[in-house]
């Protein structure tokens, strides 16, 4: 069953069922959802041709952790591990829980790794520490990535993300409509530009958009998303030791066809430890195995979203 944790400004639900997702956090002051909602969350065929099938059904939108792949399926260390990892399916147990914070566990089976999961809100900002621990004797390597999308009411066509990456990386076979495909560049650039100083221009619902891409070189590890209609700025900031990269996807009901149907509106920034994709872009390898994670160690990850209400957009 789905948990739900509060402060005075926000709550958050999370499914330790499926992923440890945080499937929506709201603004209590302006009573506005962030995050995106996907049509294939109410999906519950039982059976999918790949394992990407497999993700989408159910994928409820959110937030995920994509541990140990991100991104298509591959073979690594003698596992075929599923399209986005098998810590976003898994069923996580809860080992602890307050009104304000809850505490979860999961244990793979594609990777020898346990992982650790608190998500805490404390007034205006919700914290997710992840730690991500190697049970094997020798050391393993695995793919990380934040995985939260952001959607309407919160984002419009007036939204804009204001960002401190250096470079933007478009995806080198499907950047999507908003540029070009393998192009490296200033995000305000490459993006049309967004009405302040480094800022890019979202796309609102229904605009047919959309876009395949990273950010990286980032002078302070975090964006900005922009919302004036809504009077809100929402601040997703990490720590880029672990996680230097992040990738960005834009799908404003823009695929005709599956999975979406032009029925999904997201706007994703995902911190990650690798560049989406293969290839060279930038002295940066796309792809790639990830972290490496020594026998009996274990990584920690934080990342914080504010949400603060803003006069000035």
């Amino acid at each position: 069953m789905p948990i739900s944790i509060s402060s005075e400004a926000l709550t958050a639900t999370i499914t330790p069922e499926r992923g440890a997702d945080i499937v929506q956090i709201v603004d209590l002051a302006t009573g506005t959802p962030l995050l995106a909602e996907s049509p294939t969350g109410l999906v519950r065929t039982p059976s999918a041709t790949d394992s990407m099938s497999a993700w989408l059904r159910g994928y409820p939108g959110g937030w995920q952790l994509l541990v140990p792949n991100a991104g298509p399926e591959r073979e690594h260390d003698g596992a075929r591990q599923g399209y986005h990892g098998e810590a976003s399916l898994a069923a996580w147990d809860v080992v602890a829980r307050e009104p304000a914070s809850c505490e979860l566990e999961a244990s793979l089976s594609t990777a020898p790794l346990r992982l650790r999961r608190r998500v805490a809100v404390t007034g205006d900002t919700l914290t997710v520490t992840d730690q991500i621990e190697n049970l094997s004797p020798d050391a393993v390597e695995t793919r990380i990535v934040q995985h939260p999308a952001f959607g309407e009411p919160f984002l419009d066509d007036r939204s804009y993300l204001m960002t401190t990456a250096e470079t933007i990386v478009t995806d080198a076979d499907a950047p999507g409509s908003l540029a070009g495909a393998d192009i490296i560049g200033r995000p305000e650039t490459v993006v049309e530009p967004g009405p302040v100083r480094g800022s890019m221009r979202l796309p609102g619902p229904g605009a047919g958009a959309s876009l395949f891409a990273a950010l990286t070189g980032f002078a302070t590890p975090e964006v900005t998303f922009c919302s004036p209609t809504r009077g809100l700025a929402v601040r997703l900031a990490w720590d880029a030791t672990v996680l230097p990269h992040a990738w960005f996807w834009i799908e404003a009901n823009a695929t005709s066809g599956w999975p979406w149907f032009r029925r999904l509106y997201a706007i994703a920034v995902e911190p990650a430890n690798v560049l989406p994709g293969e290839g060279d872009a930038s002295g940066d390898r796309r792809g790639g195995t990830g972290t490496r994670i020594e026998a009996g160690d274990s990584v920690t990850l934080r990342t914080s979203l504010t949400c603060r209400q803003r006069a000035d957009l």
